[in-house]
């Protein structure tokens, strides 16, 4: 799990970064719209190129097309936020970890 969420966030990064220097070359005002797309666009496809699922790497697996089609879906768009969301992502699951610890100490 630990390698999926540093590759999630290194695609994360590398998304973020591409699609800037992208805009660079759209002369337009509503770069926030051109920056969304692009984003997306990037993340959906790299996350089903590589078959790249964030569910299916939790250890959920179906045999169905369609779920490992919405699990790259969800990922790509993960992905495509940028890597502030899965920062905060992050910090939940260390804080649950933390919080299991004491948990299980305190039994």
């Amino acid at each position: 799990m630990d390698k999926a969420v540093i590759f999630l966030l290194g695609l994360a990064l590398i998304i973020e970064r591409v699609t800037e220097k992208i805009l660079y070359i759209v002369p337009t005002q509503n770069k926030r719209i051109y920056a969304w797309l692009i984003s997306t666009f990037l993340g959906v496809l790299i996350s089903f190129a590589f078959r790249f699922g964030l569910i299916q790497q939790l250890g959920l697996r179906s045999s169905l097309q369609i779920t490992q089609w919405v699990d790259y879906t969800i990922t790509g768009l993960l992905i495509a936020s940028g890597s502030e969301p899965i920062h905060s992502f992050i910090e939940i699951l260390a804080l649950k970890k933390k919080e299991l610890k004491r948990k299980t100490r305190d039994v």
